[in-house]
């Protein structure tokens, strides 16, 4: 972690350098930027921020994200991130209000009906690194069901290496006066103590109402969107430890893609 600000500010400023010069270089590099506010930082049930931000409105967390997307051909491709949690809920051993830093690197792909997406991720907060490989399988029917298998392979402070399955799927896609609508659920447990010592099974299940809809900010600078979702999560006190067993969530923001 000595080295980790000045390796993450060159890796942020090379993805916006890759990302500026995607249009002139190839239409197979494409980016994409988010700058999003969300109420709660729910990562598979756990309440990260515990009872802190158990209300909407209590807190507010800045979550920027950078992408890039590299099509090796119509169905095959290659792509980064990088994603940060910005708040002041806490003093952070990186810097300022910045609590948490992810980057990931994947490679995707199609078979008939099916989608495969393998990504390795780690995750840099509390002056530690949780390394991930996540497979996410999707097929392509009604309800775009998918399957992602969450494999934690490197554990922080007390977490062990252990594994999440989470099936998901969206039931509902319409569009009304620009916005485009969407409803999806998740439903997800654990295996190997993922979240606690000792517990595994059921985690959590949510419910989300999503939206986005295009904003005009001017020619040649990029498509952007606003964007949002509320999510309603259900988690279990014995598997995940939060205080609560119900979360309503909020999520705003503006995206862009280049």
């Amino acid at each position: 972690m000595k080295n980790i600000n000045k390796w993450l500010a060159g890796s942020l400023g090379s993805l916006v350098l890759l990302g500026a010069q995607s249009q002139a270089e190839s239409d197979n590099l494409t980016g994409s930027l988010g700058l999003d506010y969300n109420s709660h930082f729910m990562s598979y049930g756990a309440n990260v921020w515990g009872s802190d931000t158990k209300d909407i409105g209590d807190d507010i967390l800045f979550n920027p994200s950078l992408g890039l997307n590299y099509a090796l051909s119509d169905t095959t491709g290659v792509y980064g991130g990088i994603w940060g949690d910005i708040n002041d809920l806490s003093d952070s051993p990186i810097a300022d209000n910045i609590q948490e830093v992810d980057i990931w690197l994947g490679y995707y792909f199609g078979a008939g009906d099916f989608s495969f997406d393998l990504t390795f991720q780690q995750w840099y907060y509390a002056n530690e690194v949780e390394g991930i490989f996540d497979i996410n399988i999707g097929y392509d029917t009604k309800f775009a069901p998918t399957l992602t298998i969450h494999n934690r392979y490197e554990g922080v402070g007390t977490q062990e290496e252990s594994t999440m399955f989470v099936l998901g799927g969206t039931f509902y896609e319409s569009a009304y006066k620009g916005f485009d609508y969407s409803i999806g659920a998740n439903i997800g447990g654990s295996i190997d103590d993922y979240h606690q010592a000792g517990e595994e099974g059921y985690a959590f299940s949510s419910v989300s109402l999503g939206f986005s809809s295009p904003l005009t900010i001017g020619e040649g600078l990029g498509d952007w969107d606003f964007h949002g979702a509320l999510t309603l999560y259900h988690t279990s006190t014995e598997t995940v430890d939060n205080p609560e067993n119900t979360y309503l969530t909020l999520n705003l923001g503006v995206g862009m893609a280049f």
